[in-house]
């Protein structure tokens, strides 16, 4: 048995050198086999034994003994380990394939937007907001590779919020910090609220000034709010002529028709909030 085990335990070493749960199962496998072809070499002697009692089965009952012995010591030495092995070895390669391929994916997404990005980013070196620009898009591409994008059109209000603030962000350079509490689902006075928000935030890009503009979101209870800040030159609301003729039909108009406020808080010099009010059942 000692030459029939031993390769098999060599074998075993070589193929799952480094896999110490494989080889302790292995190990196990070795045990049951041995005991096996313990069993078999036991039950043949007693058969044997047995069969001498009565010369006339004697030949008979000892060749069967043999075969029993045998197909135990087989099973038990060479085709429990064999079995083991080959799948140990096809469930490793299977692993390995699979690894290969994530890397080879992480590779191919990698060169395809962010290397491609840092080409792009070397050649606008003159022009900071491009620059800035394009950073913003890699990390949001990055981000979204990373975490799961949102498959086609948002389905609540923090996804509609991001698509609106990231249009903003490529539109205009500027960044926007997103904030949101809870959420959601879209409906037409949803989706009228992300349109104001979107109004108030294109206007922040227009006339505030400043490369950063808040937006937060908070949807919990029966009430969803809403709020647009910078911290820009903000102006004055009685003198604001047509040029602010968005946030009078766009915002306060939309929100009015919606059956909720808009509440517009500036002066000049001191930034403006745009707080967006509206009664919801569906907030969680």
């Amino acid at each position: 048995m000692g030459v029939l085990v031993g390769p098999w335990a060599y074998l075993a070493t070589r193929r799952l050198r480094g896999d110490s749960a494989a080889g302790r199962i292995l190990r196990g496998v070795l045990l049951v086999g041995a005991a096996l072809a313990v069993a078999g070499v036991t039950l043949a002697v007693v058969i044997a034994t047995a069969g001498a009692r009565g010369p006339d089965a004697a030949g008979s009952v000892a060749m069967l003994a043999i075969l029993v012995a045998g197909l135990l010591l087989l099973v038990g030495v060479v085709v429990l380990p064999w079995l083991f092995l080959l799948a140990r070895t096809v469930a490793r390669e299977r692993a390995a394939r699979v690894r290969a391929e994530e890397r080879a994916e992480v590779a191919s997404h990698l060169h395809d937007s962010v290397l491609q990005t840092l080409t792009l980013l070397q050649k606008r070196t003159g022009d900071p907001a491009a620059m800035a620009r394009l950073a913003r898009h890699a990390e949001r591409e990055l981000r979204g590779w990373l975490y799961g994008p949102d498959a086609g059109t948002p389905a609540d209000l923090a996804g509609a919020l991001r698509a609106a603030a990231a249009e903003v962000e490529d539109r205009f350079g500027i960044s926007v910090e997103l904030v949101t509490v809870g959420t959601c689902p879209l409906d037409e006075r949803t989706r009228g609220v992300v349109a104001a928000a979107g109004e108030a935030l294109t206007n922040a890009a227009k006339h505030a000034g400043v490369a950063t503009v808040s937006l937060y979101a908070e949807a919990g209870g029966a009430q969803l709010l809403v709020a647009v800040r910078d911290r820009g030159r903000g102006f004055d609301p009685a003198a604001a002529g047509r040029g602010r003729h968005g946030l009078a039909e766009s915002v306060t108009g939309r929100m009015r028709r919606l059956g909720g406020t808009a509440t517009i808080r500036t002066a000049p010099g001191s930034g403006t909030e745009v707080e967006l009010r509206l009664q919801v059942a569906s907030a969680r």
